[in-house]
């Protein structure tokens, strides 16, 4: 192998362009992400692989990485994407433009969707949850009425989020997947089921574990397979219908009162109007031929 300069190896290269990313202000899964892919890669490489010039990284060398990752498309792209963050970062740090990443195989990946539920679905599903399981039953309400995320926005709330006689939560911009300050409105449902909680907690106590500490990032994935075999079971919920089943419902209810967009847009906390009209068309609430009939006429 010919020498290279140490700062131009691939290890190298893209252990800076971690460190980078893991100091920024993106999100603690995307964080995971990229740690995770970065430790794949590196060991998919080799000694000798790792200690080469970045340069010398081939598009056929990375699709036979990201062949291990072809159990669906969805896995396949959530990998490359990642691994691409890398390789790019990491191309700008040699003042290069490398192309082997971006002409790697791209796959199309079918939406899943999150079966929103019916109406008379609501109140007994959320019933068993509340006779069964009193956190997760907290965060399916607040995930419906006030369309927050379970996973990132509910799961760390804690009681010094609550304002203005808990009539609203208020977000950081590094709370909530949009990245902008947020401040959202608690239906007196919510408040009823919360205050008696939060008058119980101090300022920095996490609402569903009363510490200061979180429940794990998987918490309410996991509470929500054990009682939806149950839901099942009992016949009071479809298979497609999961946690974020209970925000799309909340969307669908939303622009069926409203007829506006923006308000959707608003109360979901999209980063801009063209993800709720498809955020909304992907529920199945545009099609298009009703945007054809809804089109200007001359």
């Amino acid at each position: 192998m010919n020498n290279i300069p140490h700062n131009e190896s691939i290890a190298w290269l893209f252990q800076q362009a971690l460190d980078k990313k893991l100091t920024s202000d993106v999100s603690k899964h995307h964080k995971d992400n990229l740690r995770h892919v970065f430790n794949h890669f590196m060991r998919f490489l080799e000694e000798a692989g790792r200690e080469m010039s970045i340069r010398e990284l081939t598009t056929s060398k990375i699709e036979e990485f990201l062949l291990r990752y072809n159990s669906s498309a969805t896995h396949y792209m959530n990998k490359r994407r990642d691994l691409n963050v890398l390789f790019n970062l990491s191309a700008r740090m040699i003042d290069e433009t490398l192309t082997a990443g971006k002409k790697t195989e791209t796959r199309k990946i079918k939406a899943t969707l999150h079966l929103a539920y019916d109406k008379e679905q609501l109140q007994p599903v959320l019933g068993f949850l509340k006779a069964n399981h009193t956190n997760l039953y907290r965060c399916c309400l607040m995930t419906y009425g006030c369309l927050l995320r379970p996973h990132e926005e509910i799961r760390l709330l804690t009681q010094k989020h609550f304002k203005a006689n808990n009539t609203e939560i208020h977000l950081a911009g590094t709370e909530n997947k949009g990245g902008r300050v947020r401040v959202v409105y608690v239906p007196e449902y919510v408040r009823e089921e919360l205050e008696p909680v939060l008058k119980k907690l101090t300022r920095e106590d996490n609402i569903f574990s009363g510490c200061e500490a979180p429940f794990n990032q998987a918490y309410f994935s996991k509470q929500w397979s054990r009682e939806k075999k149950k839901l099942l079971s009992h016949g009071l919920v479809y298979p497609k219908q999961t946690l974020y089943s209970f925000r799309h419902t909340a969307a669908i209810d939303v622009f069926r009162r409203t007829k506006d967009v923006y308000m959707v847009q608003k109360m979901m906390g999209h980063s801009s109007v063209v993800v709720t009209l498809k955020y909304l068309r992907s529920l199945g609430e545009f099609n298009t031929e009703e945007l054809k009939a809804a089109a200007p006429v001359l």
